[in-house]
């Protein structure tokens, strides 16, 4: 059968069924607000004599459609406020208006709806009302943490661990899966990814100070993108969404307390303007930017092993400059409440300028190295559209946007100066505090800078750039089957077009001049490095400044090895399209306390890749001129889902849902790349034919909303995963050059099975006396367990957990909240998980638990102004990977605490 001309002709039965389906009378339409006039979405609108209404949109509008003329009492409902009943007359053939003005029903002393729970009461009526599975964070609760980037943010939803670099939260993983198993979109559309290697993006590159909030899908629906086995994040900026002019300002400046050489003071601002104009307030307009700069530093120690034994001991002093700016704007026209054209733009911007002083300790050698690399890293986004009712039951939205990101490394140098014995060892390990091995000499002192001689100098750079051409359309059409059966039918499409590329340029270089170790030195020293658990820690290194001077003025001492840079330059270079088609047909059916949601997607995928094959003969020498070869394949996926939801009287929701996702290989992963070592029998490849990862999910979920804007939810979830994709180590048994070679390859596993629960309570404590009534908790814990069957070396059958599951996830928070005076207390832990699958489980990689304390508080001086102050990782928590078992540490990071203090300014 051909599946995409079945999925047409479905799609055309279901709509004309709907239209005739469809034969209202009359309708209403009309806004709900709040008494500010800023609108109230996820308000439920409901007719309770025939079981029919409808929930508010992001500017707080709704529409019942289809009715029969007569009087009808209309209530509506939100999360925090008083219950509105008002009664309307429907006349045949035409549309009733009637908006809501809410007063907020919660008063505590010193607490009111409109301050501080205002922002999150919002987001949990969208929770609440909408039709699947998902967490909402409001711009609101994310300002009461002290998380400056979206990682961080999301850290403290359910289900939800992040992986870090210096310190801060990077990569997001959703109920134990790796972050290239889930989505990230920016307003609902994907965003190209920067990185190389990866599809998914490093979201400590967003501001979180430019967001209106952030949702994380759990259960997708049929119009979302289909490639998200964990979940998909949608991050929501600011915009002009109500009659008031909106004006913010923050200002704050910070400490680190490890930093040495730079300084450790950082500042942060961020500002957002937006209004409506006009006669009818049709033009909107939001402008909003954040920027930080940090100085960030870590100590670290990394070890290696041959066979249980330490083999290497590396003493690591990072230093950094982090920038952060982001901006957002976003332009509407309203040509009447069902008619709007938008324009979004926005910028992230990320730069980080590293300073790495390496002192490496191994049997036979001794090395020191220093690094200097500026890293950038930014992503646009540009998309218009336009939502417009064509009729009483059927309305239409669509989008074109561009997506372009980029990683740009303008600079990387590296030089490096070693001493070694030829005599044998002569450097004793001592693992008697297996997390801090000591050394000892029995030859060369080795803080006897005279004694290391020139090994390496390395010039490098790389670029690469991704690029998005997305278009889509959707219809939505609604219907009724009888007097209290109804819903809609919704359909449409895309079609995205992507383009990427890596190209790498390195130079490494010999030197023959007489500029000695000693010479270009600098006076840095850490007397601190890592709490003094090494008596001298890493020494004293060269600087920026001299190893510029050493390269630039005495360039002719210096000898390019040519086999060296082209292969650096050309191993991991490659070309990249990919287009996506993808069609999709759901029904939404509503019956008294019983709704559902059901559909399918289908989504058809090809891609072409050209990469370099690196070659080096039984020598040792390099093959030229280095061949290049292209790929093709194409991924198709059939994604039937299933969303049912039953409503336990107002405030109660138990949702089961039944979806089925993808999550295609890696970028990097595809590229059909070979590196060919003849002499030491060695080979690493990608991997072209590659499936992409598969899975069938169940999610059975209950949520009690509290009146006082507060939820306690618990559930279930079930992924069956297949064709999951790790890095394999295998001799090459295929008949040929390569027979017996041992091999790297990125494979598909056999099938996963991942299993968990969550909990989650918000909730004010409103029911305590006195001054105990402003304390409030935030607290949720995640179960995840897993078990996956891949097949080792030599043929050999393992299970092993799926890379990424963390057993156990964690977050709690004491807030206090009265007489403008805000404070919190917040835990957050991520138990270990597997970050390598390598030849037998003695040796896996593993990602070891964290477990982070941050307190933060403000106080509000006046209706407009607010001071704050916030300090992150008072546990000196670790960045930690260990081999096998804990007593095998392979890396330990260490970045002591940093904090904040400004002013936040609302007119």
């Amino acid at each position: 059968m051909n599946t995409p001309r079945f999925s047409v002709f479905i799609t055309l039965f279901f709509v004309m069924a709907a239209n005739l389906l469809a034969q209202g009378h009359g309708s209403i339409n009309g806004r709900v607000l709040d008494t500010e006039q800023f609108p109230l979405p996820g308000a439920n609108v409901y007719i309770e004599s025939i079981e029919k209404g409808a929930v508010t949109d992001r500017e707080g509008k709704y529409r019942i459609a289809n009715l029969s003329s007569g009087d009808y009492e209309l209530s509506v409902s939100f999360i925090g406020f008083d219950t509105q009943v008002v009664s309307v007359t429907v006349d045949e053939g035409e549309t009733t208006p009637q908006d809501f003005t809410l007063e907020g029903g919660i008063m505590l002393e010193g607490i009111t709806v409109g301050s501080a729970l205002h922002g999150q009461a919002k987001a949990l009526n969208q929770q609440k009302t909408a039709p699947n599975i998902k967490n909402i964070v409001s711009a609101d609760l994310i300002g009461r943490f002290p998380d400056p980037n979206v990682a961080e943010a999301l850290q403290r939803i359910p289900g939800i661990s992040v992986q870090r670099d210096q310190g801060e939260g990077r990569y997001v993983q959703i109920r134990g899966t790796d972050p290239n198993l889930s989505n990230v979109t920016i307003n609902g559309e994907q965003i190209a990814a920067p990185e190389g290697d990866d599809r998914t993006v490093a979201l400590d590159m967003i501001p979180s100070d430019i967001l209106s909030s952030i949702e994380v899908t759990k259960a997708i629906t049929p119009d979302m993108d289909g490639d998200a086995i964990g979940g998909s994040v949608n991050l929501n900026t600011m915009g002009a969404v109500s009659g008031n002019r909106v004006l913010s300002m923050t200002a704050s400046t910070g400490y680190n307390n490890l930093v040495e050489d730079l300084s450790p003071v950082s500042g942060r601002g961020s500002l957002a303007f937006g209004n409506r104009t006009g006669d009818r307030n049709q033009f909107g307009y939001m402008i909003s930017g954040s920027y930080n700069r940090s100085n960030r530093a870590s100590n670290n120690n990394e070890m290696e092993y041959d066979e249980g034994e330490l083999d290497e001991l590396q003493l690591r002093d990072y230093e950094l400059t982090r920038k952060r700016l982001g901006l957002v704007s976003g332009v509407d026209y309203r040509f009447s409440d069902n008619s709007v054209v938008f324009l979004r733009g926005n910028y992230n911007y990320f730069s980080d300028q590293e300073y790495r002083r390496r002192f490496t300790i191994a049997a036979d050698e001794l090395a020191r190295d220093f690094k200097d690399r500026l890293e950038e890293q930014q992503v646009f986004s540009l998309s218009a559209g336009g939502e417009h009712l064509l009729s009483r039951k059927t309305s239409i939205d669509y989008m074109l946007s561009y997506s372009y990101s980029d990683q740009n490394t303008p600079s990387d140098r590296e030089i490096s100066y070693t001493m070694e014995d030829d005599m044998g060892d002569f450097i004793n390990f001592d693992r008697g505090n297996p997390d801090y091995p000591q050394f000892s000499s029995m030859g060369g002192n080795p803080y006897n800078y005279s004694l290391y001689e020139f090994d390496e100098f390395g010039d490098a750079s790389e670029i690469t750039t991704d690029q998005h051409f997305t278009t889509r359309l959707n219809l939505k059409t609604n219907f009724e089957l009888s007097g209290n059966t109804h819903g809609y039918l919704k359909y449409g499409g895309l079609a995205r077009f992507k383009s990427k590329d890596r190209d790498i340029t390195e130079n490494i270089y010999d030197y023959g001049g007489d500029v000695t170790f000693p010479e270009i030195l600098g006076n840095f020293e850490d007397p601190d490095f890592l709490e003094n658990k090494y008596a001298k820690g890493v020494g004293r290194f060269p600087t920026r400044s001299t190893v510029s001077d050493l390269f630039d003025n005495h360039r002719s001492d210096f000898e390019n090895e040519e086999e060296d840079s082209m292969e650096a330059s050309n191993a991991e270079d490659y070309d990249a399209t990919e287009n996506t088609y993808a069609g999709y047909l759901m029904t939404d059916l509503k019956a008294g306390n019983f709704s559902t949601l059901f559909g399918v997607r289908y989504e058809h995928t090809k891609v072409e890749y050209t990469a370099n094959i690196t070659e080096f003969d039984v020598e040792g020498d390099l093959i030229t001129p280095i061949p290049s070869t292209n790929s093709e394949n194409t991924f198709d996926f059939f994604l039937p889902m299933v969303h049912l939801t039953y409503d336990m009287g107002q405030n109660g929701k138990l949702r089961l849902a039944w979806t089925n996702t993808f999550a295609k290989p890696r970028y990097f992963d595809l590229a059909p790349y070979r590196i060919i070592a003849h002499e030491d029998e060695e080979l690493e490849l990608g991997n072209p034919d590659l499936d992409a990862a598969r899975s069938m999910n169940f999610d059975l979920m209950s949520e009690y909303y509290f009146s006082n804007v507060g939820i306690i939810s618990g559930g279930l979830f079930y992924k069956q995963i297949k064709d999951f994709i790790y890095i394999s180590n295998f001799e090459y048994a295929q008949a040929g050059p390569y027979l017996g070679y041992e091999t790297t390859q990125p494979v598909n596993g056999e099938e996963a099975d991942l299993f968990g629960f969550e909990v989650n309570l918000q909730r004010q404590l409103d029911f305590l006396p006195g001054f105990a009534s402003g304390f409030g908790i935030y607290a949720n814990y995640t179960y995840t367990w897993s078990e996956a069957d891949l097949t080792t070396d030599g043929g050999t059958q393992r299970t092993v957990s799926l890379p990424g599951q963390a057993e156990n996830v964690a977050n709690f928070a004491l807030s206090y909240e009265k007489g403008g005076f805000s404070s919190r207390i917040s835990l957050n832990y991520a138990g270990a998980f597997v970050d390598e699958i390598r030849e037998t489980s003695d040796s896996d990689r593993y990602y070891d638990e964290r477990f982070q304390l941050d307190v933060s508080a403000s106080q509000k001086l006046t209706s407009n102004i607010r001071l704050f102050a916030e300090v992150m990782n008072l546990t000196n928590a670790p960045l930690r990977y260990y081999n096998g078992v804990t007593s095998r540490p392979e890396q330990q990071e260490f970045y002591s605490w940093w904090g904040n203090f400004g002013v936040k300014l609302n007119f």
